[in-house]
């Protein structure tokens, strides 16, 4: 057996399928690049490339040992699950340096943008030890579907904010310069990852407090509401849906709107509310996912009638102020999946890109539309502003915009945009290119007439494309005046009975905290003592671990663990320390231990008191 056919058969074993995506790939190649073979003067097999009528090297022609192993001499000491991101794989030195003196396990993820190059590589290469000491993924671009485009689900797996002080991408010689636009996009694509997963740890720690309050407060509404998946072909699938966001260009062409009102399905986020009603646009529905929304943005009249579309954790007073038809999708509040399961619906989520806007098109796409018209989507500061005049104010203050970050406009050639508005632009990239993939037919049309542009969109006028799409008569008035609430009266009496034991349910989880925290001052003794009792010592953990899953069952734990983010970093933070001894693994294990258990506790105590007050009004206004 060669050495290609030995690694053709070891990564079959590790990644199902990609042997025979392999030799697929093989099979149908086509050569974009000259691919050279020679030798270095110290003995290395090299690749030199031609493309364009130029020749770049893969390694040194005469020295290519040696930057390999300096390259390993700098990294230093190495945590376990330490993260390389490599681009290329043409210089087999780099790799093998990890591979072969790195004695931890190490995730190595390669994206390499040549089959041709992979596949000379795999008739040089040994991986059968690789594969069982580290984590190795090889993505390379055009073997089965593996592209650069579909490689952000590896990526976010791994660069998740408590990890990204042991992650590297590393750019292997000239690959940058062959391979410019693919290493372009690979580094935007990291960079982009990890701000996402810091704007989300920070949004975790400003909702902390809010966000399982929120949660309970609305829970009330879950006996009488509807689900997002009941609108699924209640609308008809030919019709065309909007979203209405209240960036700034909303005010260039907010009055066309009136030209689809009854031709489309007209969702907007909930900033837009006032501006659209002002103009005498009633919205078929609107949408809120904020915590703490101001209730002034949504109070004139009217807006309390038009159906709500709403995440669980949405700012209460809105809901409270809201009267008609009250819809939630499954958002993975575990208490609540619990009474929407009543239903007998199946699953209806949303994915959210961060805003109320990406929900809206999400739910819009989930519901099965084919045609999505984005309106007020700028996502970017337009004209110096944040919103459209109406919204926050009657006329929005301009922005100083000096320090922002300039993208592609859709009339303009750059736009200012900000952090938190460059990542929904990077959502709504991805996922239109996703959804395409799944659904041929989808349209998706940008009639914003300013703003960032939004690749895979069709750019139009609102006025032509409400024309060409919005052809079809539709009263969605009528449409949703079919449905019934999600829970027939018995499942909504179960599901009241149900919030009015949350309190107790607390009691439970607090209670149970206390006794894996004496479990983890148990172990804390153990490593006490000069030679500890392994045989106990690992019973206790066995304990700790069963009482650790009945923590986690408990409906109310998954609140308790939103209060309290940092704490959770913290500990995962900590997670790769090593230690010497069994009795320093011990200790640390207890003090960690002891920590989370105390911080639950303590949560579990706080929410129990304000679940009490909250389900007492339930249980008044019940009787």
């Amino acid at each position: 057996m060669t050495n290609y056919e030995k690694n053709i058969y070891i990564l079959g074993q590790y990644y199902p399928d990609m042997d025979f995506n392999i030799e697929q790939a093989r099979k149908n190649l086509k050569k974009e690049i000259g691919l050279i073979e020679e030798l270095s003067e110290d003995g290395e097999k090299i690749l030199k490339i031609e493309k364009n009528g130029h020749y770049l090297y893969l390694a040194g022609k005469r020295c290519a040992k040696k930057p390999p192993k300096e390259w390993a001499a700098e990294q230093g000491e190495l945590c376990d699950n330490y993260t390389y991101i490599f681009f290329g794989i043409g210089n087999i030195g780099y790799l093998r340096e990890l591979i072969h003196h790195v004695k931890i396990r190490l995730n190595i993820i390669i994206y390499e943008p040549s089959v041709q190059i992979f596949l000379k590589v795999l008739e040089w290469m040994d991986l059968e030890n690789a594969m069982q000491n580290h984590l190795i993924i090889f993505w390379v671009e055009g073997i089965g579907l593996m592209t650069l485009d579909r490689m952000g689900s590896i990526l976010e797996k791994v660069m998740n904010l408590e990890n990204l002080k042991n992650i590297q991408l590393f750019v292997l010689p000239n690959y940058d310069n062959i391979f410019a636009e693919s290493c372009e996009k690979l580094i935007k694509k990291c960079n982009d990852i990890a701000l996402e997963s810091r704007v989300s740890f920070n949004t975790a720690k400003l909702f902390a407090g809010i966000d399982p309050i929120n949660v309970m407060k609305n829970a009330k509404y879950l006996c009488t509401a509807y689900k997002t998946i009941q609108l699924y072909q209640t609308i008809p699938l030919d019709t065309t849906g909007i979203v209405v966001a209240a960036g700034p260009s909303l005010n260039k062409n907010i009055y066309e709107l009136k030209k689809a009102k009854g031709k489309a399905f007209i969702v907007a986020v909930d900033t837009a509310i006032k501006p659209l009603l002002k103009a005498g646009i009633v919205p078929d529905m609107f949408f809120i996912v904020d915590a703490l929304k101001p209730i002034k943005l949504v109070e004139i009249d009217g807006a309390e009638k038009i159906p709500l579309v709403a995440s669980l954790n949405a700012a209460p007073e809105v809901l409270d102020y809201h009267k008609g038809k009250k819809f939630f999708y499954d958002d993975y509040y575990r208490f609540a999946e619990k009474i929407m399961m009543r239903s007998g619906l199946r699953w209806g989520g949303v994915a959210t890109g961060g805003s109320v806007a990406t929900n809206a098109f999400s739910l819009l796409y989930k519901i099965g539309l084919k045609t999505i018209i984005l309106v007020g989507q700028d996502l970017a500061l337009t004209g110096n502003k944040s919103h459209a005049d109406g919204t926050f104010e009657d006329t929005m203050p301009q922005l100083d915009v000096s320090n922002c970050q300039w993208v592609d406009g859709n009339y303009e050639k750059k736009v200012p945009t900000r952090t938190d508005l460059y990542t929904f632009l990077n959502w709504y990239v991805e996922t239109i290119r996703e959804c395409k993939e799944h659904e041929k037919e989808l349209r998706v049309i940008n009639a914003t007439e300013g703003g960032a542009k939004i690749e895979g969109t069709e750019v139009m006028t609102l006025k032509d494309a409400i024309a060409e799409t919005c052809t079809k008569e539709i009263n969605v008035t009528e449409c949703l005046d079919t449905l019934t609430p999600m829970l027939d009266e018995k499942n909504s009496v179960w599901a009241h009975d149900y919030l009015l034991s949350i309190p107790k349910e607390f009691e439970k989880l607090k209670d149970e905290a206390r006794k894996l925290n004496k479990s983890y001052n148990a172990v804390d003794r153990l490593c006490e003592k000069n030679q500890i009792d392994s045989k106990q010592y690992l019973k206790t953990l066995r304990k700790i671990k069963k009482q650790i899953a009945n923590i986690e069952k408990n409906d109310m734990y998954q609140l308790v663990t939103m209060t309290m983010p940092a704490a959770a970093k913290i500990m995962r933070d900590e997670e790769f320390e090593r230690l010497d001894s069994l009795q320093e693994e011990g200790k640390e294990i207890a003090r960690k231990g002891k920590l989370y258990t105390e911080l639950v506790g303590e949560a579990a105590d706080l929410l129990k008191g304000e679940s009490e007050h909250i389900f007492a009004e339930l249980n008044e206004n019940s009787n």
